[in-house]
């Protein structure tokens, strides 16, 4: 069975604290009013590409609050979260600050503890806020394009401060990159098309009153990319391989884990394993199992084990391989960027019914040769 690696990478970029009129971070004190410092947690986002904080200011993000004494909502409204944004100014260290982006939605603390819950990329419209925070979901994000990174931040029981520190967490997983190296000569497998079978990449991002996220997922939002212009071809002569994509704007998807990992609950659903025992129904393509599923074609010699010469056939690919980080592959994590190195040794994929493409040639390997056995014979005349 083909081995199949993947690296995930993350950066963190490191918290400070803002306690001055004007702080470290460049943020500005107005006295008693509700005011925001944002850090993010292995940052990147909206649909610019995987940013850090830097491509978060060219944005905004939305806030909301709740009094402790009766979660009461009194920062926002149900509709609409209060947006800040980056006020660029050299004069503060750091370059400038967050503001509101409306002066006349600034509030001022009141005299009790806050909630706060916040997410980027801030929305005019279509975003759902509770009228109070004490159970259930909060905040309910529009997740339309599927094409952005969204991100949220929880911070409970905060009492006045400078600047309340909101921390983001990442909503959503990501597919990064895959390539395939063939392993085999006289193999050639071209690419028409790759789909990561039974992902999702729209509807809502729920946060409730705890700070954790879950899912609504749409129907039919598989994660895909398509190569049908210029197809990729991959043979034994590409050594390194040949790389399918390698993509900043988008693969987003939901997470998969079933229970709350890294604040994210994801829609449950399993990553294919390459056993055929796993596929329930039958097959792969009625399964609700998580695989790629190319449009290919795949020519051994002169032979085609997958399409023809005139057309694309479809061969699958489990997710589930190897990792440095063996803790992250058992599903799609929320906050992981996945990038995969599939290597075509002894077969190319697998049938929708899960049966290998087995392309292995012939082979001989010598193990013995029977000795001779010497008999030696006296004839007395």
């Amino acid at each position: 069975m083909k081995k199949i690696g993947f690296l995930f990478t993350v950066s963190l970029l490191a918290l400070t604290s803002c306690t001055n009129e004007i702080n470290e971070e460049g943020f500005v004190d107005k006295a008693n009013t509700i005011s925001f410092s944002a850090y993010s947690n292995k940052t990147r986002a909206y649909e610019n590409g995987d940013v850090d904080i830097a491509k978060m200011k060219e944005g905004s993000f939305g806030v909301v609050g709740y009094k402790t004494s009766d979660n009461s909502l009194y920062l926002g409204s149900a509709n609409k979260a209060i947006e800040q944004v980056w006020k660029t100014d050299a004069s503060y260290t750091g370059g400038g600050y967050w503001d509101y982006k409306n002066s006349d939605e600034l509030r001022y603390w009141p005299q009790e503890n806050m909630d706060f819950y916040a997410y980027f990329p801030f929305s005019e419209t279509g975003d759902v806020f509770a009228s109070t925070n004490s159970s259930g979901d909060i905040m309910t994000i529009t997740n339309n394009t599927g094409n952005q990174d969204v991100i949220f931040a929880c911070e409970k029981n905060q009492a006045q401060t400078a600047h309340v520190p909101l921390r983001f967490k990442h909503a959503l997983s990501k597919i990064a990159s895959v390539k395939i190296q063939v392993n085999q000569p006289n193999v050639e497998v071209t690419v028409e098309t790759i789909e990561f079978l039974n992902t999702s990449t729209k509807g809502t991002i729920k946060v409730d009153n705890s700070g954790n996220a879950s899912y609504d997922e749409d129907a039919n939002t598989t994660r895909s990319f398509n190569f049908t212009s210029s197809p990729k071809i991959i043979n034994y002569s590409l050594t390194t391989g040949t790389e399918l994509f390698n993509n900043n704007n988008n693969g987003y998807v939901f997470a998969t884990n079933s229970g709350i990992e890294h604040f994210v609950k994801g829609t449950g659903k399993k990553l294919w394993d390459s056993q055929k025992s796993s596929i329930t129904t039958g097959s792969l393509s009625t399964s609700n199992l998580v695989c790629m599923k190319l449009s290919c074609k795949v020519k051994v010699q002169n032979e085609y084990l997958v399409g023809s010469e005139s057309s694309y056939g479809y061969m699958y690919i489990p997710m589930r391989g190897t990792s440095a980080n063996s803790a992250d592959i058992s599903d799609l994590l929320a906050g992981r960027r996945y990038s995969y190195n599939i290597v075509m040794s002894s077969n190319v994929g697998y049938k929708d019914n899960g049966d290998p493409i087995k392309t292995a040639p012939i082979k001989f390997s010598v193990n013995e040769v029977t000795p001779w056995d010497d008999v030696d014979i006296t004839i007395e005349l």
